[in-house]
């Protein structure tokens, strides 16, 4: 898969690490020709210098044949710019983009870019989680925010301890998808019991992600 990563600092650097660690073909565009000195000499990538907005470097990037482009600029109209450009004028299939101000998440949806990470919205999401509860922590979030994805460890008393995973009837909209019980990983059923000292991973829209602490930990 060929990948287009505009961007700088140190997110773009270990993100792109990882990317190619996974077999990515990855070309990054930055506006630093020192830095992009620095990428190219450290990162298995292709590193085009420019301004992303500009139709002549995204050429030079490769854009007509990349299969995906990711927009991680500081800047949200920079981004927002970028994608649309990609889009209308390349028709790129999918775009993505990093959304720093959250009051411009609707205005990135308006404009059909195909994913958004609000990274201030996730970040207020997990400091909110941590020090409301400290056996909670929210693990990440997936499908454009609507889906969290949390674990919460099942202390003694709690209404879930004891029971059988069709004894606490979570709706059908949460889903427990794991257990961690000591080293051991349990993917459970309907007759798997949940013991207290348990780790659970709950799947749930964001809105239910406290009914479903509620029902297995009983602190919310």
């Amino acid at each position: 898969m060929r990948l287009i990563v505009v961007g700088g600092d140190e997110l773009v650097y270990h993100l792109s690490r990882s990317l190619i660690a996974k077999g990515f073909n990855l070309v990054i565009i930055n506006k630093d020709e020192e830095y992009c000195r620095y990428l190219a000499k450290n990162l298995k990538a292709t590193v085009v210098a420019g301004d992303a907005s500009k139709p002549e470097v995204l050429e030079d990037a490769g854009v007509r044949e990349a299969d995906m482009l990711a927009a991680l600029t500081h800047n949200d109209q920079d981004n927002l710019l970028i994608c649309r450009l990609a889009k209308k004028y390349y028709n790129l299939k999918r775009t993505t983009a990093l959304i720093n101000d959250p009051d411009n998440e609707k205005l990135f949806k308006d404009l059909d870019i195909d994913s958004t990470f609000n990274i201030t919205s996730l970040l207020g999401s997990l400091l909110e989680q941590n020090i409301s509860h400290e056996e909670v922590s929210n693990l990440f979030m997936i499908e454009e925010g609507n889906l969290s994805v949390t674990k919460c460890s099942i202390p003694e008393g709690a209404p879930a301890a004891g029971k059988t995973l069709k004894e606490i009837e979570l709706p059908l909209s949460i889903v427990l998808g794991g257990l961690i019980r000591g080293e051991e990983i349990l993917i459970p059923r309907g007759e798997t019991e949940i013991r207290a000292g348990d780790k659970a991973i709950i799947l749930s829209l964001p809105a239910e992600q406290g009914e479903a602490i509620s029902i297995l930990r009983g602190d919310m």
